[in-house]
């Protein structure tokens, strides 16, 4: 792991390159100003989870898989397999580097949008960081195969991503135990307890299904990786 703290740097500035910050921020404002001017604030911790959900899960899992396809294109990720850096290394800095920016978003929407709102920041960003990680993770995989955008987008991103924000139905309906059958429900529930009371086990079940999904989603990217990309082990 030696080799993370340069990833971590050569990260930020791909990232930074590649316009993706200046993206997430845009998206965040315009999921800021829609909430601060058409929603009221006594739905406030309703539809921050949502809009966390769809805009910050959905930047964070496009923008991981458009970072590989350009080192890809460029021939970053051949000249790495000659290099001691490993895959866990190349997969932890991406984690690392988007869901940080996804609570720098996160944090945008709920200044602009709702600030002043009482909310328990705990959850919250316990919520938004299990998310940004289990999105990350889920496209790191995914796009390990593809080489292409369009390759990658039809049909398994819009699938993947369909099933991913089905949760915000609970939300809307109030009610459903299918939602439960999904893993970023457990994130949903817990941006939920931000605002809302939930009962024991549904917290437990919130804090289980959130971290189970991040270790899977984990070893599932890594042996992706292994597979299709070829960096050293570790």
């Amino acid at each position: 792991m030696s080799t993370l703290p340069a990833t971590l740097k050569l990260d930020v500035r791909l990232q930074a390159r590649s316009k993706l910050y200046a993206i997430g921020i845009a998206v965040a404002l315009l999921f800021g100003f829609a909430g601060r001017y058409f929603v009221n604030p006594n739905y406030a911790g309703n539809v921050l989870a949502v809009f966390y959900l769809i805009g910050i899960g959905g930047t964070t899992y496009f923008f991981a898989a458009s970072l590989v396809l350009l080192e890809k294109s460029e021939g970053t990720l051949q000249a790495l397999r000659t290099t001691p850096l490993t895959s866990t290394a190349y997969i932890t800095s991406k984690v690392i580097t988007l869901t940080s920016f996804a609570l720098i978003e996160s944090a945008i929407v709920y200044f602009v949008a709702f600030f002043g709102v009482p909310l328990n920041p705990a959850p919250l960003i316990f919520g938004v960081v299990s998310l940004g990680v289990t999105y990350t993770l889920v496209s790191l995989g995914q796009v390990a195969s593809h080489d292409s955008v369009t390759g990658f987008l039809f049909p398994g991103a819009m699938i993947v991503t369909v099933i991913m924000e089905l949760p915000m139905f609970y939300v809307i309906s109030g009610s459903g135990p299918i939602w439960y059958l999904i893993p970023t429900h457990g994130s949903l529930l817990l941006m939920l307890g931000a605002t809302e009371t939930l009962v024991l086990w549904q917290w437990a079940y919130a804090v289980l299904v959130s971290l189970v999904s991040v270790v899977v989603a984990f070893f599932w990217a890594q042996r992706r990786f292994a597979h299709f990309i070829g960096l050293q082990e570790g």
